[in-house]
C-alpha cells in the first residue's frame, strides 16, 4: 500500500512540476527600464505584462543572466550584481569602458558591447577587456547568445533603424539585416524565439536569418523606457507537455487510486 501511495504522490508531484514549469512569468525572462531609479522585473511574453521586482536599481544600460541564474547589470561605466529575492543592487567594480550591451555565453563568460567595441568582462572585478573593434557596428544596447552557432546576436543603431549583427566570440561580426524598428535596446531568446524590445515598450519578434522584426504587442506594467533584457543563455527551453500527456498522467493517478480502493476493499473482506 505504501508503494501505491508513493506512486500517486510522485505523479501528483510531477503534475505540480509541470504547472510550475509552464508558468510564463519566470526569472528566465527579464526586462529593465532605463530610468533613475531603474526597475528590473519579469516579462510575460504571452501578455506583454512587465512586473517590476526591483524598483530602486541604478540607471542600468543592460542586464544579463548566467546559467546559475546570477543576475548582473551595467551602467555605462560600472558592473553590478542584482538580487531579485532581496532586491539589492551591489556594485562590483568599474568597467574601464563604456558598455550598454551585456550577455553570457554558454560557458558562463560575460561579454559586453559599447560603441563599436566587443569586450569580455570579469564578473569578480567588473573589469572589461576589449576583444575587437567591429566595423560598421554601433551598439544599440543588447547582445544575446545563440547556442545554435556559438555566436552572439547584437543590435546596432542607425539614425532611423536598428540592425541585427552576428558576433563570434573572437569579435568577428557579420551584419544580418535591418530590424525595421528604432531603439531596439533589449534582446532575449524564449522557447527558441528571439524577442526584441524597443525603448518605447514594443515587444517584437525577430527573424534570426534576415533580421526582420515583426510587432507582437505593447509592454504594459511600466510607463518608463525599456532599457534592456536578459535570459538564460544556454539552457534548453521549457517544454510544455501536450494535453494528451497531462490527461494520461491524470489517468494514471486515478487508475492507481482505483487500485488502492479495490485492494482496501479486499483486505476488509478477508478480515470479515
Amino acid at each position: 500500500m505504501k508503494l501505491i501511495n508513493l506512486g500517486i504522490g510522485s505523479m501528483v508531484g510531477t503534475l505540480a512540476g509541470f504547472a510550475i514549469a509552464v508558468n510564463p512569468a519566470t526569472a528566465s525572462s527579464l526586462l529593465h527600464t532605463f530610468s533613475n531609479p531603474g526597475e528590473v522585473g519579469t516579462i510575460d511574453t504571452s501578455t506583454g505584462v512587465f512586473t517590476p521586482v526591483i524598483t530602486d536599481a541604478p540607471q542600468l544600460t543592460d542586464i544579463a543572466l548566467s546559467d546559475n541564474e546570477d543576475l548582473f547589470g551595467v551602467t555605462f561605466s560600472q558592473l553590478y550584481s542584482l538580487d531579485l529575492n532581496t532586491q539589492a543592487s551591489t556594485l562590483i567594480g568599474n568597467l574601464g569602458a563604456s558598455i550598454n550591451g551585456l550577455g553570457f555565453d554558454n560557458n558562463d563568460v560575460l561579454y559586453g558591447t559599447g560603441g563599436s567595441n566587443f569586450y569580455s568582462i570579469d564578473t569578480n572585478s567588473g573589469l572589461a577587456t576589449q576583444i575587437a573593434n567591429i566595423p560598421n557596428f554601433s551598439s544599440a544596447g543588447d547582445i544575446v547568445f545563440n547556442p545554435d552557432d556559438n555566436k552572439f546576436l547584437g543590435t546596432s543603431s542607425t539614425p532611423n533603424n536598428t540592425t541585427l549583427f552576428s558576433i563570434a566570440l573572437d569579435g568577428t561580426a557579420t551584419e544580418i539585416g535591418d530590424i525595421g524598428f528604432s531603439n531596439v535596446w533589449g534582446l532575449f531568446f524564449e522557447n527558441q524565439t528571439l524577442y526584441g524590445y524597443t525603448s518605447n515598450r514594443e515587444q517584437i519578434i525577430i527573424d534570426t536569418d534576415t533580421g526582420i522584426g515583426s510587432f507582437d504587442k505593447n509592454v504594459t506594467g511600466t510607463t518608463r523606457a525599456i532599457g534592456g533584457a536578459g535570459s538564460l543563455p544556454s539552457k534548453d527551453p521549457v517544454t510544455v507537455p501536450e494535453p494528451g500527456t497531462l490527461l494520461g498522467l491524470l489517468g494514471l493517478c486515478f487508475a492507481a487510486l482505483g487500485t488502492k480502493i479495490k485492494l482496501q476493499s479486499k483486505v476488509k473482506s478477508l478480515k470479515s
